[in-house]
């Protein structure tokens, strides 16, 4: 917006005038420190006030000559301030997502290939009677990623290493075994998802891709620096933007859409509906996010000061995760479920999705979303993965340091991505594979929860930065939530 003329002369006029006045008393002020020091042969300093004359004879003259050069000072900097502050309030904006970017990352990491495939499959068999839970799930995903965040900037030390102290060796095992476990196949799940993608666009079969993609991943990991590689992983999150924009282009039934985010609808009799919402909680609120997180955090050197913006960071991430979420349903919804598609087998299937955007161009553009968020979840997952068997044997670790000084850090990443390609060889549909990886998150995460609240209440470990009600409240529900289904879905699993 550019500045009416009038106002322009007077805040010209304020510099102008300000700066006069400040050179004027300066001379004034110099000239009466000259007479003192030829008088008195006095000392004079700099100070954060200003200018100090000591022991000088025209002390209570300069005394008047300093507020002057004061004034002047400080009218030129007002007028400074008032002429540059759009300036620098856009600067603010900027910093402020850019600082926010570990909590983006994390959230973009949130809706990996295995991500996308669930929430497509989700919209395609149950329409948009669980869009309720992208509202519900946004606070839960909050409190828990604070949580990770905060143990990270005030204990720091890796969440494992702080269940280890806590609940001892054996329960830093156990927390290990099941992140292993969820992170591996949601690792190889997500290698397989990307090489399929290459394969549609390519008409090549998705097993040639496999090997050589996880070894350009990890080469990055291991090769590159921590910095150089989020400063990445942020800036190719934006391609998950093309789920929203598809959305408003299906037209999708707004009454519809409406009653399915605010009314929930839920049917605990069906295994498949109730393994639909496990899968949705799963990808949401995945176990390798706490241990990332908490990581990050680490790796970023941040300190107590910055926990409100960090909190701040990573509350814009978990929403941004679950606006994609809701606006993937709401798609598949439209294109699948309305037209009574309710299972999606292949990757060229779930690229229908986006060809009301795209047309033809729907399969390269479904290619780069999918290949795109596997390079930010891949390098997330592996290294979690290592993180937390480093922390339980306390282990050097971070993606910082060098392969020297870190070894058995890297010997374990490679280690996990091993596992994740020999799952995928195994010859399942990669879309089930994204899909059911994702169930098992759901149904192990909680546990993992379970210790993540208890550290986060203990004052010996978090002082005064204990968790408050909501934090709790949350915390808790999202485990009594996804354990609870997880033992309804079973339940119905055994009886029929």
């Amino acid at each position: 917006m550019s500045t009416p003329p009038l106002e322009e002369k007077i805040k010209k006029g304020f510099v102008k005038h300000g700066k006069d006045i400040s050179g004027s008393t300066s001379n004034v002020g110099k000239e009466f420190i000259k007479a003192g020091k030829e008088i008195s042969k006095g000392v004079f300093k700099i100070g954060e006030a200003g200018l100090e004359a000591s022991m000088a004879v025209g002390k209570g003259v300069y005394g008047v000559s300093k507020a002057t050069v004061g004034a002047g000072v400080a009218v030129t900097k007002t007028a400074i301030a008032m002429a540059t502050f759009p300036y620098r309030r856009r600067r603010s904006v900027k910093d402020y997502f850019w600082k926010a970017k570990g909590g983006v990352i994390t959230g973009a990491a949130d809706n990996d290939p295995a991500g996308i495939a669930t929430y497509s499959q989700v919209g395609a068999s149950t329409g948009f009677s669980l869009l309720w839970l992208a509202i519900i799930t946004t606070p839960m995903l909050i409190a828990v990623e604070e949580m990770s965040a905060r143990v990270g900037v005030v204990v720091k030390k890796g969440l494992n290493t702080v269940i280890r102290e806590k609940f001892g060796m054996g329960w830093a095992m156990f927390a290990a075994l099941i992140l292993a476990i969820c992170n591996i196949a949601t690792l190889g799940a997500d290698l397989a998802g990307m090489s399929a993608v290459l394969g549609m666009i390519t008409g090549v079969s998705w097993y040639w891709f496999l090997i050589p993609i996880s070894l350009l991943i990890l080469y990055v990991l291991i090769k590159g620096k921590y910095s150089t590689i989020s400063r990445f992983l942020f800036l190719v999150t934006p391609f998950l933007l093309l789920y929203v924009i598809t959305a408003f282009i299906v037209k999708p039934d707004i009454m519809d859409v409406i009653k399915g985010t605010f009314i929930p609808t839920f049917s605990i009799n069906t295994a498949g509906y109730l393994a639909a919402a496990i899968g949705v909680l799963g990808t949401t609120i995945s176990a390798y996010l706490l241990f990332w997180e908490t990581s990050q955090e680490i790796e970023q050197k941040k300190s107590i000061d910055h926990l409100q913006k960090e909190a701040r960071g990573v509350t814009l991430g978990m929403i941004f995760c679950n606006v994609i979420f809701y606006f993937i349903i709401v798609c598949t919804g439209a294109v699948f479920f309305s037209h009574g598609i309710n299972n999606i087998e292949s990757a060229n299937q779930a690229a229908e999705a986006l060809k009301p955007l795209a047309g033809n161009f729907a399969y390269l553009l479904f290619s780069i979303g999918i290949f795109t968020s596997g390079v930010v979840a891949v390098p997330v997952l592996a290294a979690s993965t290592s993180y937390v068997i480093s922390d339980a044997f306390g282990w050097n670790a971070g993606l910082n340091l060098n392969l020297n000084k870190a070894k058995a850090f890297y010997v374990t990443m490679t280690m996990a991505f091993i596992a994740g390609v020999s799952m995928s060889l195994f010859g399942l549909n990669p879309m089930k594979m994204l899909f059911y990886s994702q169930v098992l998150q759901g149904i192990l995460t909680p546990i993992l929860l379970v210790f993540l609240v208890l550290i986060c209440n203990d004052k010996k470990i978090m002082g005064e930065f204990t968790n408050k009600f909501s934090a709790n409240f949350w915390g808790w529900f999202a485990i009594i939530l996804m354990g609870g289904l997880s033992i309804l879905m079973f339940w119905q699993l055994l009886v029929k």
